[in-house]
């Protein structure tokens, strides 16, 4: 597996890299299957429009990255390279896409979902000195009084998940128990 680089992901978007994962891991599947699975399995990470999800499909396989047999579908190798493209590609801001590759993280090294974690980090970081830079400015009178209870949250938000990256840093460190 190449190490994680610090680029755009080549041509898939965050919907069309998610099918294939799907399938890379459910293997052949329909349509149907894939809503199914993804309600099922990834609903609280990812949840695209079904009709997107429908479209991607064909477009997936058009584009050589999925095979069909009538109408199941099925990653192809090319579909591989590319998913370990974007598995492997770590993209700054890019929030929603690091949630679905840790949880589709057995496709690839720990390794690399480490250099994701610490992008992660890095981001989650700049936010929270962002919303802290903010906070002195705060009077916490009349619209401020209502804005301070989202300031609040972003901030609490922001050093939780800094805490729940560090227990997934060390836990990718030490592997599966």
């Amino acid at each position: 597996m190449p190490s994680a680089q610090q680029a755009r992901t080549v041509g898939l978007t965050t919907t069309e890299a998610a099918v294939l994962a799907l399938l890379a891991i459910e293997g052949e599947r329909s349509a149907y299957e894939l809503a199914k699975a993804v309600g099922n399995a990834i609903g609280h990470i990812w949840t695209p429009a079904k009709s997107g999800l429908y479209a991607t499909l064909p477009r997936l396989a058009k584009n050589g990255l999925a095979q069909t047999r009538g109408r199941r579908y099925r990653i192809s190798s090319a579909g591989r390279a590319a998913l370990d493209s974007w598995l492997t590609t770590v993209e700054p801001g890019a929030r929603e896409a690091f949630f679905l590759k840790l949880f589709v993280g057995g496709l690839t090294t720990p390794e690399v979902l480490a250099e994701h974690v610490e992008q992660f980090v890095a981001d989650t970081e700049e936010r929270l000195s962002g919303l802290r830079a903010i906070e002195p400015t705060n009077t916490n009178t009349g619209h401020d009084w209502h804005h301070r209870h989202l300031l609040r949250y972003g901030i609490e938000r922001a050093e939780h998940e800094l805490e729940w990256a560090a227990r997934v840093g060390r836990a990718l460190r030490r592997g599966p128990q």
